[in-house]
């Protein structure tokens, strides 16, 4: 195989898995990794030179360590919050969701990013198990699409987040923005209640 076919190649494979990672979100990273596989398939097919293969090399290799470091960031940062876990039955069986929790008043509220499934059981106030500080309680969920909310009553959901979990909240706008949340997924604020 020769350093124009080992590029090529390279640089066809990070084409290939950025298109279909942007086929399932909207994802920076995906984006920035698939521009820079078709200049690189370009610039090898018109001008090959000897660093095209360690180009291509290096291409892929920043987008899988951008798509890592930005993911451990993220998860690290969530996790050192106050997580609550739910758990559901849904039509495709138990799910269990962890999430941040925040209160209004004296009732609790998760904000999620649910998978279809998983929102049809929460739209329909479906029972969960409520798991907090090693806790677990049956809730009755209400909970209403975040697009669904007066411009009113969301400023006051993130507001009680942001003042909850402060700084962390960055983790969230770098996972949406280099990420990118699944396509398919509906962004939930659920009322679990009272403690």
């Amino acid at each position: 195989m020769t350093t124009r076919t080992g590029a090529s190649l390279i640089a066809g494979f990070t084409i290939v898995i950025a298109v279909f990672v942007l086929s399932e979100r909207n994802s920076l990273i995906a984006l920035t990794a698939l521009l820079s596989g078709v200049a690189l398939f370009i610039k090898t097919s018109l001008r090959p030179s000897k660093p095209d293969l360690l180009l291509s090399i290096g291409t892929a290799a920043v987008a899988v360590l951008a798509w890592l470091g930005a993911w451990l960031y993220v998860v690290s940062t969530y996790e050192s919050g106050e997580v609550v876990e739910l758990i559901m039955d849904t039509n495709k069986g138990n799910h269990t969701a962890r999430v941040w929790v925040f209160e209004l008043g004296s009732d609790s509220f998760v904000y999620y990013d649910a998978e279809p499934h998983v929102a049809e059981s929460l739209l329909m106030s479906k029972p969960l198990q409520f798991q907090r500080g090693g806790n677990t309680s049956t809730r009755v969920p209400e909970a209403i699409e975040v697009d669904s909310l007066p411009e009113e009553k969301a400023d006051e959901v993130f507001t009680a987040m942001q003042s909850k979990y402060g700084n962390r909240m960055y983790a969230a706008d770098i996972y949406y923005l280099l990420i990118g949340t699944p396509r398919d997924r509906m962004a939930l604020v659920v009322n679990l209640g009272s403690l």
